[in-house]
């Protein structure tokens, strides 16, 4: 077995645990996986994997393959990366990982724009909520929410964010007398996320009165429609929150600093014509409207409000190379 279209698929299941993960990576149905799997099982002359229960797993002659799997996979996207790093070209393929959170009408009014600029460019969204690997080139820019992006990628933080709490008016009203300090016994429920229990954020609860947690969930999207349906209230960055029209800030809380927005791309792409434009571009939009994620000044903390605020400026930080 020596062709790499074999390698690939052993690789993609491997690291997937299972044929429908590979068929989903690999973009094709699960029966061709199979089909595929067994083709290269049949041309070694060995099993690379022993059917589990819990999935498949790597047999010795499998681990073997995928460790060279691996190093050709390396080495493909080296010479991927190296060719597409010699791009001139204005016009291609742009492929852009963004969380979904953030894919929203703004972005999508950027999108747009920079389309109706740049007809040539052939976009593809990526908004898988997993981190696309750039060093494999899944995508050829990543827009990410980190405190600490790798130091391999080149890019800049475009835009800082804070955080605070939003709960529909009825709930605000219903609690008033809590937020407001004038009843101390009964807890405040909010909606919590299950990573808090592990690693609780520094400061989290310091500016809250007496609070419960009223359910836990792992998921955002189902963090904010349980709060609109009043079960508790519930954090978020400001972006988010704000642009609900079921919600408003909680008042008696400022806003805490949060994680801010990236724009990165692998070093070897960073002279590509059109990365380096998308990047110019999006950097300039997400930071032209840095309010609607900070959201308004700490003056303002005492009124349930959902207004963007004033405009505050900071400072970009690169990426090293």
């Amino acid at each position: 077995m020596t062709d790499w279209d074999s390698l690939r698929y052993i690789l993609a299941v491997a690291r997937e645990g299972g044929l429908s993960g590979a068929a989903r990576v690999l973009g094709v149905n699960h029966a061709t996986v199979s089909r595929q799997l067994a083709k290269a099982e049949d041309a070694a002359g060995v099993r690379f994997f022993t059917r589990l229960a819990s999935g498949l797993q790597p047999t010795e002659a499998g681990q073997v393959a995928i460790a060279h799997a691996e190093e050709v996979e390396a080495r493909m996207v080296a010479l991927d990366m190296a060719l597409a790093a010699r791009d001139e070209t204005e016009e291609g393929e742009l492929k852009i990982t963004i969380p979904p959170l953030l894919a929203d009408d703004h972005f999508a009014e950027d999108i747009k724009e920079f389309k109706s600029l740049h007809p040539g460019i052939d976009i593809q969204l990526l908004g898988a909520t997993e981190v696309l690997n750039l060093h494999r080139r899944e995508a050829d820019v990543a827009i990410r929410v980190t405190q600490s992006p790798e130091e391999s990628l080149w890019g800049r933080m475009v835009t800082p964010q804070r955080a605070g709490w939003f709960a529909t008016p009825e709930f605000v009203e219903r609690y008033r007398e809590v937020l407001e300090g004038r009843d101390n016994e009964t807890a405040l429920p909010y909606i919590a996320f299950s990573t808090w229990f592990t690693a609780t954020p520094a400061g989290l609860f310091s500016e809250l009165p007496p609070c419960r947690a009223a359910i836990k969930t792992d998921d955002m999207v189902s963090a904010m429609a349980l709060a609109r349906q009043g079960v508790g209230m519930v954090r978020s960055s400001h972006l988010l929150g704000s642009s609900d029209p079921a919600l408003v800030r909680v008042p008696g809380i400022a806003l805490a600093d949060h994680i801010p927005i990236w724009v990165l791309t692998h070093p070897d792409l960073r002279h590509v014509p059109r990365v380096t434009e998308f990047m110019r571009f999006i950097a300039g939009r997400f930071t032209a409207r840095r309010s609607l994620y900070m959201g308004p000044d700490k003056s303002s903390a005492n009124t349930a409000t959902r207004a963007d605020g004033a405009k505050l400026e900071g400072t970009v930080t690169q990426v090293a190379e």
